[in-house]
């Protein structure tokens, strides 16, 4: 807890932060921008714009979870509502902090999504390329990767673009470049590849937690009733 309470200190005063906000009766998150105001580790405030906190409908039984770009990898907080002091200020209590190599873990789950991975050639290549495009499924998804299946084996290019068109229920599709970690043969016209993001935006990986925790919270859900 040491190390965690020192992580919030390095975070300055009235940073903007973005957080996920779990609701009552609802899978999904809700995400909004704030400001994080330091007070007495663990505890720190968070402040919003007038109207941007829907504070009626928050679950304070649940943890939020809370993302700051330090300008380097990302650091993500865990923490629990203390108070609502208002539609514009929550009252927080750190319950640990997530740094970037813990983060493919903690955000990685089961899901099966389309996937489309196609080529990208840079317009600076002396000789342009062939282009390419398969379709196939994820198997898991991070704020940092994904994990697919494809039918036909994809070329070992360096680097590829990845259209992903995530299991919500907006169904919206990111668009990555991204690098091939382990292509596998798995079985006949199966192969298993693992994918690293190379480029992707704040919002786009914002929308992957996102849709992971709604996962999360649902086999969680499915957990405890299988369990009584």
């Amino acid at each position: 807890m040491i190390s965690d309470i020192d992580n919030l200190r390095k975070i300055p005063d009235s940073k903007p932060v973005r957080i996920f906000v779990p609701l009552i009766d609802k899978a999904e998150r809700y995400r909004a921008s704030c400001v994080l105001q330091q007070s007495t580790p663990p505890k720190f405030n968070l402040l919003f714009k007038p109207g941007v906190l829907p504070a009626e409908l928050i679950n304070t039984k649940e943890t939020c979870l809370i993302n700051i770009d330090m300008g380097g990898p990302n650091v993500s907080l865990e923490a629990k509502i203390r108070n609502i002091v208002s539609d514009q200020s929550l009252e927080m209590t750190l319950v640990k902090t997530i740094n970037h190599e813990q983060m493919r873990e903690f955000f990685r789950v089961d899901a099966k999504a389309k996937v489309i991975s196609s080529s990208f050639h840079p317009e600076f290549y002396d000789t342009p390329k062939d282009p390419w495009s398969i379709e196939g499924k994820t198997l898991d998804i991070s704020g940092s990767g994904v994990l697919a299946l494809f039918n036909t084996a994809p070329p070992r290019d360096k680097q590829v673009r990845l259209s992903i068109m995530l299991p919500n229920k907006d169904l919206e599709v990111i668009n990555v470049l991204a690098h091939h970690v382990r292509i596998q043969q798995i079985g006949d016209d199966q192969y298993e590849v693992a994918y690293h993001f190379d480029d992707i935006s704040s919002e786009d990986r914002d929308k992957i937690i996102g849709c992971c925790l709604v996962i999360q919270r649902k086999l969680l859900r499915l957990k405890v009733q299988v369990k009584n």
